[in-house]
C-alpha cells in the first residue's frame, strides 16, 4: 500500500483542527476550568504548524521552518498550561514562551539555521521537555481516582520515546535533502502517526474531564460541604456496607453519637458564620482523632456519628474523651470570639454480630441523651454486651490517633 503524502498531510491538519475546535467548544459549555480551552488552543497551534511544515518548498522557509516550529512549541506550551489548569494551577506566560524563544534564538545561529538535523534536535528536546512536564503534572495528582489518568500518562511517555528516537536517527544518518524529506514515506508515516496520536490524546483529555465532573457530582451528593465529612446518607450506607462485609465478626463494634451543646445559643449570640466555623473545628478535631479504619459523618445540624470497628468499650471511651477535650481546646476561641463550645457524646458497644447498625445507633442515642441529662460536656456509655448503662467520667487527654477523614464517595 502506497501512502499518499499530500493526502495524509491534509487529513492530519484537518483532524487536528477539528479536535482543537471540539475541545474549545467543550470548554464553552463548561467554563469552570480553562484546561479545555488551553488544550484546544494547543491543538489549533499544532494544526497550524503541521500545515506550514507540509507546505515546505511551496511557502517561504521563514514560514515553513521558523514559524512552523514556533507554532508547534507554542502548542506544546498551551498543552502544558492546560494540564496545570486541570490541576487548578496557573502557568506564567514566561513558561509558555521559553521553548519558542529557545528555538528562535537557535535559528540565529547560522550552523543550526542551515542544518535540518540540528533543527530537529533543538525542537525535539523542547518537545520532550514539555511532555515530561505534562506527564508529571498528571502523575502528581494521582490521588484523584480518574481511570483515564494512567492511559494519558502512558500515551505521553510513549510519544516522548518515539520523539526521542529521532535524535539518534538524525545524528547517525543525517538528512541531506530537506525538500525530499517532506515528500518521503517517512514524513507520510509521521502524518499518519500524528492523526492517531491526536485522536487518542483528545479522547483521553475529554474522558478525564468527564470523569472529574461525574466524580464531583457524586462527591456533592455524599459529602457534607461544610465539614467535609460524609453526610447522613453516605454514613448510614457506608456503615451498613461495613456491617454486611463483616457479618461474621467476633470483635466489638462501637457507635459514637456526638451533639454540640446549646449550639443554637452559639448561633444566636455569635452569628451563623461563627457557628459554621465551630462545626468545622469539631470536624477537624474528629479527623485528627479517629483511626484510618473508622467511619465518620455529619447526621445533620450539630449531630455527628462515628463507627469504630474492633474497638472495646474502654478504648471507645478514651477516644470519645479525646474528641471532647480536643474540641474544647481547639474551639475555645473562634473567629476572634471567646466561644468555648462543648460537646456531649454517647457511646454504644456490642460484640454480637447479629445486632444491626440501627440498633447500635439507637443505643448510642440513649447514651447521648443520658450525657445531656447529666449536665452535658461529658461521655455516657451503653455496653450492650453487659446490658447496662454507665456514665462516662472526664478523663485525662490521650495522644491523638492517626489523621483520618472520610472522603470516600465524598460530600
Amino acid at each position: 500500500m502506497v501512502l499518499h503524502v499530500p493526502t495524509l498531510a491534509v487529513i492530519a491538519v484537518f483532524v487536528t483542527t477539528i479536535l482543537g475546535v471540539l475541545l474549545v467548544l467543550a470548554w464553552s459549555r463548561d467554563r469552570t476550568s480553562y484546561a479545555l480551552l488551553w488544550w484546544g488552543s494547543g491543538y489549533l497551534a499544532g494544526a497550524t504548524s503541521f500545515a506550514l511544515l507540509s507546505a515546505r518548498g511551496v511557502v517561504p522557509d521563514v514560514l515553513s521552518i521558523e514559524m512552523a516550529n514556533t507554532a508547534v512549541l507554542l502548542g506544546y506550551g498551551f498543552m502544558f498550561a492546560g494540564t496545570r489548569a486541570f490541576n487548578g494551577r496557573e502557568t506564567p506566560l514566561t513558561a509558555l514562551l521559553v521553548a519558542p524563544l529557545i528555538w528562535l534564538t537557535a535559528m540565529q545561529t547560522p550552523a543550526i539555521a542551515a542544518d535540518i538535523n540540528l533543527r530537529i534536535v533543538v525542537v525535539t528536546l523542547c518537545q520532550c521537555g514539555f511532555i515530561v512536564l505534562m506527564a508529571y503534572e498528571f502523575w502528581r495528582e494521582r490521588a484523584e481516582p480518574l481511570l483515564s489518568r494512567w492511559p494519558t500518562i502512558i500515551v505521553l511517555l510513549t510519544q516522548m520515546v518515539v520523539l526521542s528516537l529521532r535524535l539518534p536517527a538524525v545524528l547517525l544518518t543525517p538528512l541531506t535533502a530537506t525538500h525530499d524529506f517532506f515528500r518521503s514515506p517517512t514524513f507520510a508515516v509521521m502524518a499518519f502517526a500524528t492523526v492517531l496520536y491526536t485522536i487518542t490524546f483528545a479522547f483521553l483529555l475529554l474522558s478525564m474531564t468527564k470523569e472529574r465532573g461525574e466524580l464531583r457530582h457524586k462527591t456533592a451528593a455524599l459529602v457534607d460541604p461544610l465539614t467535609g465529612l460524609a453526610n447522613r446518607r453516605a454514613f448510614l450506607s457506608n456503615a451498613d456496607e461495613f456491617v454486611a462485609r463483616n457479618s461474621d465478626r467476633r470483635e466489638p463494634l462501637t457507635v459514637i453519637l456526638a451533639d454540640l451543646d446549646r449550639f443554637k445559643a452559639v448561633n444566636d449570640r455569635f452569628g451563623h458564620a461563627i457557628g459554621d466555623r465551630v462545626l468545622q473545628v469539631f470536624a477537624e478535631t474528629v479527623t485528627r482523632t479517629l483511626h484510618a479504619t473508622d467511619l465518620s459523618g455529619r447526621l445533620g445540624g450539630e449531630e455527628f456519628a462515628f463507627l469504630l470497628p474492633a474497638t472495646s468499650t474502654t478504648d471507645a471511651i478514651s477516644l470519645a474523651e479525646r474528641i471532647r477535650l480536643g474540641f474544647a481546646e481547639a474551639a475555645r476561641a473562634v473567629g476572634g470570639e471567646t466561644v468555648a463550645p462543648t460537646v456531649s457524646l454517647g457511646v454504644a458497644t456490642c460484640s454480637d454480630p447479629a445486632m444491626h447498625i440501627s440498633e447500635l445507633m439507637i443505643a448510642a442515642d440513649r447514651a447521648l441523651y443520658r450525657a445531656k441529662a447529666d449536665g452535658r460536656n461529658r461521655v455516657a456509655v451503653i455496653d450492650c454486651d453487659a446490658g447496662e448503662d454507665t456514665g462516662g467520667m472526664p478523663a485525662e487527654p490521650i495522644a491523638r490517633g492517626p489523621v483520618f477523614a472520610l472522603t470516600r464517595d465524598a460530600a
